[in-house]
């Protein structure tokens, strides 16, 4: 849960920024905050993102009890910790630009996403918490990193805190989004500690993958289990 929660705070400062930008313009283009008096305003934007965290923390119920199933099969554990490590070392290197952003898959479905956002002209407050679900929706390199820390925890309940925490870990960033967004070195250095972050999240699950095969020993931490 520590590496949900850093994930989402060190990891919005660079990539939400550059990402969400236009996510926020968008949203103040739609009827509600352009006209919305000024408490109102602050009202709508807490229910988008009470909206997106929900669609987080659900993603993260799916995927956490894809992971319990998955991890039931001891045999399969050693294989799925690797492929875990493998795929948490790529999207680290993909945060510090090494390699290509997974979200080039999903650009078509990035802008069906764009046209089922501004289909939306109501302006009542139920449609802004629909948009902010939306806007969990929309595909995004790190929502797909922290869904590995989702299926890793074992557990359906796990997976939907983690998700939790890491929405909740995102709002700092895309609060202040227009500000972070002239500030080019914070979002190097916040890129670079959200990469180690996940490095070390890669790792100690390609140690536990090793571990499970006998190549190396299990590390333990007093009762708790390192890898």
């Amino acid at each position: 849960m520590l590496a949900s929660f850093l994930l989402g705070l060190l990891g919005s400062l660079g990539h939400c920024v550059g990402m969400c930008s236009a996510v926020v313009i968008l949203f103040d283009r739609q009827p509600i905050f352009r006209t919305a008096p000024h408490g109102q305003n602050k009202l709508a934007w807490v229910l988008a993102h009470t909206g997106r965290i929900t669609t987080y923390t659900l993603l993260g119920l799916i995927f956490g009890a894809f992971g319990q199933t998955l991890w039931s099969f001891g045999n399969l554990q050693a294989a799925l910790s690797i492929i875990f490590a493998i795929i948490a070392f790529y999207m680290a290197s993909a945060f510090i630009g090494l390699t290509p952003s997974p979200e080039i898959l999903f650009s078509g479905l990035i802008q069906s996403w764009g046209r089922a956002i501004r289909a939306f002209k109501s302006a009542s407050l139920l449609t802004t918490y629909l948009l902010g679900m939306l806007w969990g929706l929309l595909p995004c390199g790190l929502v797909l990193t922290a869904l590995i820390t989702a299926v890793a925890s074992k557990t359906a309940l796990n997976g939907a805190l983690n998700m939790l925490v890491f929405g909740v870990a995102t709002i700092p960033s895309l609060i202040a989004v227009k500000w972070l967004a002239t500030k080019t070195i914070s979002r190097i250095w916040s890129r670079g500690l959200a990469s180690l972050v996940m490095m070390s999240f890669g790792f100690q699950f390609a140690m536990r993958g090793f571990a499970s095969l006998g190549m190396v020993d299990h590390f333990m931490f007093g009762a708790l289990m390192i890898w």
